[in-house]
């Protein structure tokens, strides 16, 4: 059985750009393969962001979005994800950072065992099935409100040989 683990912006990090009106632009049921169609192919974003701000390679606090570096890592292991290309704007610095805003396959792997929150589109505790999990390497979980992003082992240790900026991996359990 392979490891997985959670790819998302490293929770330590207090200096990221802010994304402003990113839910005006877009909507989070369009964020999928069967819908990506209606999203634009460029959409800019306006960032708060102080002059020493850090850009990550993860950053998912409105949307989930990835920097050009680990994009192209990203091709290597999922081919069939589709990118929205998303400049983020920093009107205040004068200064412009590409990102792509990732849509990748949904997987519907939820163990019984994971805990949920809410109306149970809130993931608590995750825990997922491994005989659902066969071949994929990164994928999104279908069940999370929250895009909920999980690379495999394999993809794992080749984010963390490229030394990539304020990303956090948390391993997930599997049953």
């Amino acid at each position: 059985m392979k490891d997985y683990f959670v790819l998302k912006q490293d929770e330590r990090l207090t200096d990221a750009p802010e994304l402003l009106d990113a839910r005006k632009q877009v909507n989070s049921r369009d964020i999928h393969l069967t819908s990506a169609h209606k999203l634009a192919d460029t959409m800019f974003f306006k960032v708060k962001a102080e002059k020493e701000s850090s850009f990550p390679d993860v950053m998912d606090r409105h949307l989930y979005l990835i920097s050009e570096r680990l994009k192209r890592l990203v091709e290597l292991y999922a081919p069939d994800t589709i990118f929205k290309l998303t400049p983020l704007i920093d009107m205040a610095h004068r200064r412009q950072h590409n990102y792509y805003l990732p849509i990748f396959e949904e997987v519907s792997a939820l163990s019984p065992n994971s805990e949920l929150a809410g109306d149970g589109r809130v993931i608590r505790k995750l825990v997922l099935q491994g005989d659902q999990l066969t071949g994929k390497r990164i994928f999104k979980i279908k069940e999370s409100e929250k895009p909920l992003i999980v690379v495999r082992l394999d993809v794992a240790e080749s984010i963390l040989r490229r030394d990539f900026e304020g990303v956090q991996l948390v391993r997930v359990l599997v049953e």
